[in-house]
């Protein structure tokens, strides 16, 4: 069983990885590649929660209207995974729009559908700030 955990994580870390590259490239068919149809999202600007992939679209496409693409426009730290058989979250601190220390934090929930790995919940948010 342990194998399959580790080839698991290995999956959901390149998942992961190509996904905050497609992110900093713009590159919208990536953003969405590994994100089910239901995909729930819980996001700093409204709508206070997206269903569905065509909402969940909707909030990079504001994403990519307000923060310029590149190094540092979306780069994730201290990634942590928990993965068991068909069920799996992550969290990260989160650098956003060139900055140089995490700012933001990222949950990530994913589900074995039909043998592959797939984002079914992300949550993105920033501590209040009086």
């Amino acid at each position: 069983m342990k194998i399959m955990k580790d080839s698991s994580e290995t999956q959901i870390r390149a998942l992961i990885a190509n996904w905050t590259k497609a992110v900093r490239a713009r590159d919208m068919e990536g953003v969405l590649a590994h994100h089910a149809k239901d995909v729930v999202m819980f996001d700093v600007p409204l709508p206070l929660r997206s269903k569905g992939i065509a909402a969940y679209k909707k909030t990079w496409e504001l994403f990519f209207d307000n923060v310029p693409g590149g190094k540092g426009s979306f780069d994730l730290k201290e990634l942590t995974l928990t993965v068991g058989d068909s069920v799996a979250f992550c969290h990260a601190l989160l650098i956003v729009g060139g900055g140089k220390k995490p700012r933001g934090r990222l949950t990530i929930g994913l589900r074995r559908i039909r043998r592959k790995w797939m984002i079914t919940h992300e949550h993105h948010s920033y501590p209040y700030k009086d």
